[in-house]
């Protein structure tokens, strides 16, 4: 019943993680028509899920034994909630007679996810085949703009022969999609001075730069970060040009995801704002949230490109201008990187310092076009980023780099630990010795913990944490070796880590002076 279900819908992938509860879903599973992988970590099973439906705009799935296996996909169930993706986590469970009741891996699991999902099916054993399946349906239907937990109880035995498929696939059956109706907000119509903030955006939704360039020829600025997927020359990286000034704004309109720029954020509090988005929560970044509505990203993107008036003054972005920083340290390297990547690549990007560093570049404009950026902003946080990335590339067979921390690669350790061999993913880890954004804040140092409690001081490498989990490995401690090394790790057939090793403090003083001051 349940692989006749799925069949019907086109999925970018699967993963599984090894079990015995979850055989019934695994042999199911196995006739569809969709890639399918096995990682030994849930954590990270999930996040290549993740990382599939993100790359292909397709939705994708991950299959786990009962008890804390469940708990493990949390991370990337949370993540996929912020981020508005389609996944789906499938949890094999114990009857419900034999919960709290002395059985191992067993565990009260039909409500983990609960607080982060758009929809959910709980199977039931003591009902019909038809009443689950109309579960399953229900649950199926609702998996558009983000996660969806299908827990399903096996009772022994477990390992039946599995029927073959009842009909082949049919393709995604399509959502009813009510018609837009978006009516600008009296204040927006009448702005004379308003802002639109573009956040993460998924290329899946389609390509916002049209509406966006239709926007400020009308005389809207525009905000927005390399997450947006909009070259350089269409938007202003404001956290940037603060002190540039900037208007008085009368209107903020933001859409998409997540928004780095936190300064920004401080800044605008207060402004007249006007948020939509496909589904809850609708963030009131401002604090002065005035209109909420719910549309399609891209959808009320083109209605607000035709309908706003045209103020009859161009806008054009600025760019506060930084000169290059010498030496080697943090800077030097992401900037080296980023005029190394050409047009065609999926870049992915480590939270804490590389999220920054790639929104910074992009304000001066370094990146080629076409590049398509991605990083898991949705809760921001470091777990499952190579997975992410991984998962992206082995959906989507297109050429990936990932730039991440060394921290967030040791922390993601499961990453490849894969059954199959791994996509070719390119991965470069820069190694400052612990986490740099903490010192790049006021109160982590003034504690006296920094090194051991924030920043988490060290002198290790990920060299064996990439060779055990089947990444060829590769080091470079100034920009000669950098140089050397790049080409044999831009064209190394499998998946491949470069390290690159600087120094956290002249890291940190090349940040704080990026712009000659």
């Amino acid at each position: 019943m349940l692989r006749d279900r799925f069949a019907r819908h086109d999925w970018a992938g699967w993963v599984a993680s090894p079990g015995s509860r979850c055989a019934p879903l695994v042999l199911a599973f196995k006739e569809l028509e969709a890639p399918n992988q096995v990682l030994l970590d849930e954590r990270s099973a999930a996040h290549w899920a993740l990382g599939a439906a993100i790359a292909t705009g397709k939705p994708a799935f991950a299959v786990c034994t009962s008890g804390t296996a469940a708990l493990n996909f949390a991370p990337a169930v949370a993540e996929a909630f912020y981020q508005q993706v389609a996944l789906l986590v499938v949890t094999a469970d114990r009857p419900a007679a034999l919960i709290d009741n002395g059985q191992g891996q067993s565990i009260r699991q039909e409500r983990i996810f609960d607080d982060h999902l758009v929809g959910k099916g709980l199977l039931n054993l003591n009902q019909t085949l038809e009443w689950n399946a109309a579960v399953v349906d229900q649950a199926l239907a609702s998996l558009r703009f983000g996660p969806v937990h299908l827990n399903v109880p096996m009772a022994e035995p477990l390992y039946e022969a599995i029927a073959p498929l009842a009909a082949g696939p049919l393709g995604d059956q399509p959502l009813a999609v009510e018609p837009l109706n978006l009516e600008l907000p009296d204040f927006v119509h009448h702005a004379k001075r308003p802002l639109l903030v573009v956040g993460q955006w998924n290329p899946s939704w389609g390509d916002p730069e049209p509406a966006v360039r239709e926007l400020a020829r009308k005389g809207w600025m525009i905000a927005a970060e390399p997450l947006s997927q909009l070259p350089s020359d269409a938007a202003e990286q404001l956290e940037d040009t603060l002190e540039l000034g900037i208007p008085d704004f009368d209107a903020v309109v933001s859409l998409g995801g997540a928004w780095v720029a936190k300064n920004a954020k401080a800044k605008l509090k207060g402004c007249k704002h006007w948020v939509f988005g496909p589904r809850d929560p609708l963030p009131d970044l401002f604090g002065s949230v005035l209109s909420r509505s719910y549309a399609h990203p891209y959808d009320a993107l083109k209605v607000l490109a035709a309908e706003a008036p045209d103020l009859g003054s161009p806008w054009a972005p600025r760019r506060r201008s930084a000169p290059a920083s010498e030496g080697w340290q943090d800077m030097a390297v992401h900037r080296a990187i980023a005029q190394k990547i050409s047009s065609g690549w999926d870049l992915h990007w480590g939270n804490s310092t590389p999220i920054r560093y790639a929104n910074f570049l992009w304000g001066q404009g370094l990146f080629a076009p076409g590049i398509r950026h991605f990083g898991n902003r949705g809760v921001s946080g470091i777990d499952g980023i190579t997975s992410t990335a991984l998962g992206a590339m082995w959906a989507s067979e297109r050429p990936t780099i990932l730039v991440t921390g060394e921290l967030s690669f040791l922390y993601d350790g499961g990453a490849g630990l894969a059954y199959d061999a791994l996509p070719a993913l390119k991965v470069v880890v820069v190694n400052n010795q612990g986490g740099q954004i903490f010192q790049w804040i006021e109160g982590p140092r003034a504690s006296g913990l920094l090194d051991r409690n924030f920043g988490f001081r060290h002198r290790r490498s990920v060299g064996a944490s990439a060779e055990n989990q089947g990444f060829s490995y590769r080091s470079a401690s100034n920009l000669d070796e950098l140089e050397a090394a790049w080409p044999l790790f831009i064209s190394d057939s499998g998946a491949t880590v470069l390290e690159l090793f600087t120094d956290p403090d002249a890291s940190e003083k090349a940040w704080r002076g990026r712009f000659g001051a």
